[in-house]
């Protein structure tokens, strides 16, 4: 492989990131067309996602400049604030195919430098919990079966189904409702999933779950837009007597 040029970032090094954030892995960038794309090395750490091709120097985006990401144990999406080119509207998107499985301590510290709510199908199956819930994700087609996992941080979704898996930060997530207590909507800024729960979710479960969702959401408003706190008996979504 020819000398890398020394990586120049846009915007300095992310202060969320600890100095031990380093992954790479061989990986291809994918053309929106049908041709078999660039092959080289994908690397995620404190100054960002670098992609460094086989016969040319890297091309690094700083975290600062990630709208949002879809990241899979396998795929990365990164959608940037770039313009397309050839005066195409919207901005551009860079898909990778991964060949060693992104770790989920490594996607979460991803989500965590990104900060904008992005998805992340790339849950730690053996994280801490305060709950777990057996449930199935209800889909147009068919769905799939896991576990729903309540964790201080966040909710994840666990399944051995090729990428249905999710983590959302509380930042990810706008509201979550539950018509009863074998029900649950999870409604995510860049994504919606709704489950059937083999086990009933308390009451005093879902207020924590939701005080907490209100909480990071006000972290991150302008103290002039006015919210209505989810909490508020049917707020959370519960059918109202």
């Amino acid at each position: 492989m020819a000398a890398q040029a020394a990586r120049q970032p846009v915007l300095p090094s992310n202060p969320r990131v600890t100095a031990s954030f380093h992954w790479e892995s061989s990986a291809r960038m994918l053309r929106a067309t049908f041709a078999p794309g660039k092959q080289g090395t994908l690397l995620i750490d404190g100054n960002g996602v670098e992609f460094r091709g086989e016969s040319q120097s890297g091309q690094l985006w700083a975290f600062g400049e990630i709208q949002t990401a879809l990241l899979a144990p396998h795929r990365l999406t990164i959608k940037t604030y770039l313009n397309r080119s050839l005066h195409r509207p919207g901005e551009r998107t860079y898909r990778f195919r991964l060949a060693q499985a992104i770790p989920p301590a490594v996607a979460a510290q991803f989500a965590q430098a990104v900060a904008r709510p992005l998805q992340n199908a790339d849950p730690a199956p053996d994280a801490p919990a305060i709950a777990t819930i057996p449930a199935r994700h209800r889909a147009i087609a068919s769905g799939t079966n896991g576990v729903l996992r309540i964790r201080q941080n966040g909710i994840d979704y666990v399944t051995s189904s090729k990428d249905d898996s999710r983590s959302w930060r509380w930042a990810d997530l706008q509201t979550l409702s539950n018509p009863d207590p074998y029900h649950l909507f999870v409604f995510g800024f860049r994504d919606t999933y709704t489950f059937d729960l083999k086990a009933p979710l308390s009451e005093s479960l879902l207020d924590w779950a939701s005080d907490e969702i209100f909480a990071h959401g006000e972290s991150t408003t302008a103290p002039a837009v006015p919210r209505t706190r989810p909490t508020e008996r049917g707020a959370a979504g519960r059918s109202q007597p």
